[in-house]
């Protein structure tokens, strides 16, 4: 049972690496390491009460922190509700840093059980375990009522803020608006950010005109913005890209969103960026990819030792997503041949009109972008699931770091959904 718990605990930290992956898909990692993982957990579950008494219990507070994730979930397989409730005890009481690894236990989990057991804790607790309760509440996309804090205050923790904001995406309309209007105005940089997000998500105008003036922020609140302006901004906002990317403190933020934008100006300046350096830039290549379908492996340098590139993700914990900075932009590995680039745009160029917005290559339609969160890099994921978040009003929140196979469910249910198969901009879709 130990090498089940070894094993799980490597699979664990290989998922979570994934998602900030530009190398695999969602599809990838549905079948391959989750897989794996949901195998030996299951293996631990057979075990049932001896090995969770023996195994399971300690390594809670054990000192790997890799081996509490998939210790929760063989808990939750294995003890019913009285392990939901010992989980819930450890995420508000028990030791600090294993308490992000339960709360992703949980998340991935999802909420086949009650929040019965969940909703009542989060009154009872400090602000640092109700923010984690609260983001535990959001993953599942479920309604906090009366869990969700009424006011919140300058001098409240800003991970509670930021769990607040988050968890209000599924509560009442009013509550919401009133947590985003706050939010914005708020001195926290990341609490700032999840207002921008939940607002746009919401529909609201005010967060959608603050990414204009927000497009030269350097914080995680910049970075959202300009990635909103690339995804449902008028030709005029992707100027204000275009000047951001002149700007060397916002250059790789800036290029990393202009391919989301679509346009042939973008690719024009991507290209650009790409002259300029001998062994191009592989960042704007990506970007350029994205709005055209260029295959990068024709074009890479091959004489870089592969123990040299940057690695796809931070070490550290499993606490992924948005909270740690899913706006960033992820170093791709490796570099490219920029004049075998530009060649191949002088002969693809032609095939892009100025007015259209393309997806790989295609024009822009929900279906080439439920295929890039199917079988797109990971990394890009949560970017492409906030546009169909804001283009939904809420209506499809892909939760980019959940089981896969609930991620996969989202996207096949999404077909009901009135999806428009032209990408008009943000701009029509806010309310007052």
């Amino acid at each position: 049972m130990q090498e089940h718990l070894d094993e799980a605990a490597f699979h664990w930290r290989q998922r979570e690496r994934a998602l900030a992956s530009w190398e695999e898909s969602l599809e990838e990692i549905a079948e391959g390491d989750e897989a794996r993982l949901l195998a030996h957990v299951e293996g631990l579950v057979i075990g049932g009460a001896p090995v969770a008494r023996r195994l399971l219990l300690p390594a809670l507070e054990g000192e790997d922190l890799w081996q509490v994730g998939p210790a929760a979930l063989a808990l939750l397989g294995s003890e019913g509700d009285a392990s939901l409730a010992l989980l819930l005890r450890e995420l508000t009481e028990g030791p600090e840093e294993s308490r992000p690894e339960i709360r992703r236990a949980l998340e991935f989990a999802g909420r086949s059980r009650s929040e019965a057991l969940h909703l009542p804790q989060v009154a009872r607790v400090g602000p640092e375990a109700q923010a984690m309760l609260l983001e535990v509440l959001a993953a599942w996309q479920a309604d906090p009522g009366s869990a969700l804090p009424r006011t919140l205050g300058a001098d409240d923790a800003p991970a509670l803020w930021v769990a607040a904001l988050r968890s209000a995406r599924f509560t009442a309309r009013p509550v919401a608006e009133g947590f985003v209007r706050q939010g914005l105005a708020h001195a926290e940089d990341s609490v700032r950010c999840a207002a921008l997000e939940t607002g746009l998500i919401l529909g609201l105008r005010e967060p959608w005109q603050a990414c204009r003036w927000l497009v030269g922020a350097p914080d995680e609140a910049g970075r959202l913005a300009r990635l909103a302006l690339a995804l449902g901004g008028e030709p005029a906002d992707v100027k204000l890209l275009l000047t951001a990317a002149e700007e060397w403190r916002l250059r790789e933020d800036a290029l990393w969103a202009l391919g989301f934008s679509g346009r042939r100006a973008a690719a024009e300046v991507l290209v650009n960026v790409m002259q300029r350096e001998e062994a191009g830039s592989r960042l704007a290549a990506e970007s350029l990819a994205i709005i055209t379908g260029l295959d990068l492996t024709e074009h890479l340098l091959r004489d870089e030792p592969d123990d040299e590139a940057p690695s796809s993700a931070e070490e550290g914990t499993g606490d992924t997503g948005a909270a740690t900075g899913a706006w960033r932009v992820p170093p791709p590995p490796g570099r490219v041949r920029s004049a075998s680039v530009c060649a191949w745009w002088q002969k693809a160029q032609t095939r892009f009109d100025e007015r259209g917005r393309f997806v790989r290559g295609a024009p822009w339609s929900p279906a080439a972008v439920f295929a890039e969160l199917t079988r797109g890099p990971a990394c890009l994921r949560p970017v492409w699931a906030l546009e169909l978040a804001v283009r939904t009003r809420g209506g499809l929140q892909v939760a980019t770091s959940a089981r896969a196979a609930f991620q996969l469910r989202q996207l096949q249910g999404s077909a009901a959904l009135r999806l428009d198969s032209t990408p008009r901009g943000f701009d029509s879709l806010m309310t007052a």
